[in-house]
């Protein structure tokens, strides 16, 4: 009886960690081949000419090595979109989320870096952030990034006001800046979190246990 206790704790373990809200989000891993003015399957141009690229190739372009600094590979792995900004022009890109809850919270999750573009006089080596917008209009931003070969996880979280919406991406300012977005999420808020430690050490204790009762039931 005592080892089914047990097996029954490891199983509900398991399930609270391995549980996930599927995103709303398609191809939020923005996967894709090199692009210049062109961005994955899954999502849209809505202004400028965004760009799909990788550490190895600069503003879509293959081959292209013209970082501001050092690229590094997103956490997400694969392909990203690279934004840029200057005084009155931006670039945006997004796609219409299906099956929100009107009322409910949602938070959208993102990678972010600024490896910028360095061409001598057309450079873009600025500070900006990841601004994120619902049917065209903003909700918020990321922080405020400067040139770095860092990758940062940023979120914000906005509430449903109709079945489906569309979510964009674009930098909120205009300074001129060129920054990359990657593993795009869009989940409830009241989604499972990342387990704690705690909960890794709850998962090895039933594990040891489940361990030693058949042991003994062995013996």
């Amino acid at each position: 009886m005592k080892s089914v206790r047990i097996a029954a704790l490891f199983v509900l373990l398991l399930a609270s960690i391995t549980a996930r809200a599927e995103s709303l989000v398609v191809n939020g891993s923005l996967n894709g081949g090199i692009a210049n003015q062109d961005v994955p399957s899954g999502w849209m141009v809505l202004e400028g000419t965004p760009d799909t690229m990788d550490p190895s190739n600069n503003i879509g372009v293959s081959g292209l090595q013209s970082f501001g600094a050092a690229p590094t590979s997103s956490p997400d792995g694969g392909t990203w979109v690279g934004l840029g900004a200057d005084t009155g022009y931006v670039e945006r890109f997004g796609q219409l989320l299906q099956g929100l809850s009107i009322g409910q919270a949602y938070t959208v999750t993102w990678q972010a870096a600024n490896f910028g573009i360095d061409r001598g006089n057309n450079s873009y080596l600025g500070s900006n952030a990841i601004g994120v917008m619902l049917d065209g209009a903003f909700v918020g931003q990321g922080g405020t990034l400067s040139l770095s070969s860092n990758w940062v996880q940023e979120s914000l979280t906005f509430v449903a006001t109709a079945s489906s919406q569309q979510l964009s991406f674009r930098l909120a300012g205009f300074e001129r800046a060129y920054l990359s977005i990657d593993g795009i999420a869009v989940n409830s808020a009241a989604a499972p979190a990342v387990p704690e430690p705690g909960t890794w050490a709850l998962m090895g204790v039933g594990l040891i246990g489940l361990t030693l009762v058949a042991r003994r039931r062995q013996g």
